[in-house]
């Protein structure tokens, strides 16, 4: 029995014991502080940048493919073989100038009894010129002749365009679609030829791109190093896509340099510009509001009219001015007199 009240005695000691370290311990320890005590006596960290004044030109991206101002495609006009290819992607040829011939037996049969036809009507014209001219003629017969020269001259025209497919414009042989020896159906492309004398740009639009768009507007392709103009802008969508046609015109010829058509390319629109602008960041706005840091390190909430935006940088119209600090990071954690500390950023 004495045993259980010493041992009885002791844990009731050991447990008191315990129980005093421990209130020492926590009457000695210092208090963890607060975040918002932290924030408040260290700062809410931020980065500024400084509003500056200077030039905004304000660009848009389209992708849209790099054509010739005019181009055609030469088609077969029948079924016969492809004999002869006289050009070569890349030639400059003149409008008359055969492209691909493509025959067969009966179209060079027609081709030569029209030639026959032909200078057989010029001989004729020939024969009874002199008489005409001394009067030993009649008008009438001198007429017949002349018709019967222009209707072989005709005639010799068709069968060879049947034979001899010619350009119909001055350009550069851009594709060639067929090789010799090939059967062809009527009507499929067998060649283009483009005028490169000045390149256009096709692009499809959305309504709400096109709003920022207008004639004259300055473009350029970067990757050739080209500057055009906005030539035209549709005014009504195509039904199917509900997209607007843009066409970007520029200078051929030699500054075109390695420019190919059929080739898709990025073109540039410039769809505004300002000499002198108030300029932030674009993200130090939001929702119309920019935090504005003062010299002691304070923040201030400002309501800001923005105008053009573009390259990652905004207009401001109204609410800062130049050389103001505005937070470009951290201001979700702001509010009105909070103090910041900054971390980042330019300040000049």
């Amino acid at each position: 029995m004495t045993k259980r009240i010493v041992w009885g005695a002791l844990v009731v000691a050991l447990v008191a014991l315990v129980a005093f370290r421990v209130v020492q311990a926590r009457r000695g320890a210092p208090e963890t502080p607060e975040v918002d005590e932290i924030r408040a006596r260290t700062g809410i960290p931020v980065e500024v940048t400084a509003a500056r004044e200077g030039e905004l030109v304000v660009r848009r991206e389209f992708t849209g493919v790099l054509r010739g101002i005019r181009s055609t495609t030469i088609r077969a006009r029948t079924g016969d073989e492809i004999l002869d290819i006289p050009v070569r992607v890349g030639d400059r040829v003149r409008a008359g100038d055969v492209v691909i011939r493509q025959s067969s037996e009966g179209s060079l049969a027609s081709v030569r009894q029209a030639q026959a036809s032909y200078e057989q009507a010029d001989r004729n014209v020939e024969r009874l010129r002199p008489l005409h001219e001394r009067g030993a003629i009649s008008d009438q017969d001198w007429d017949n002749a002349l018709t019967g020269l222009r209707v072989a001259e005709a005639n010799l025209e068709a069968a060879r365009r049947r034979v001899d497919l010619e350009s119909p414009i001055d350009g550069v042989v851009t594709d060639l679609m067929v090789t010799r020896g090939a059967m062809p159906e009527s009507g499929d492309p067998l060649a283009r030829v483009s005028d490169l004398s000045r390149l256009q740009v096709l692009v499809q639009v959305s309504p709400e791109q096109a709003r920022e768009l207008a004639v004259r507007q300055p473009a350029r392709l970067p990757e050739h190093g080209l500057e055009g103009a906005v030539s035209r802008v549709a005014m009504q969508a195509d039904p199917v896509s509900r997209l607007l046609e843009v066409e970007l015109t520029f200078p051929g010829g030699a500054a075109a340099g390695g420019a190919v058509p059929g080739t898709l390319v990025t073109a540039q629109v410039e769809v505004g510009r300002r000499a002198s602008a108030l300029l932030v960041p674009r993200g130090a706005v939001s929702e119309g509001v920019a935090w504005v840091v003062d010299s002691a390190g304070v923040a201030h909430r400002r309501d800001v009219m923005t105008g053009l935006e573009g390259d990652g940088q905004v207009e401001i119209v109204e609410g800062l001015a130049p050389g103001e600090r505005v937070v470009v990071a951290g201001a979700t954690l702001l509010s009105e007199g909070v103090q910041t500390r900054i971390v980042g950023g330019s300040s000049s």
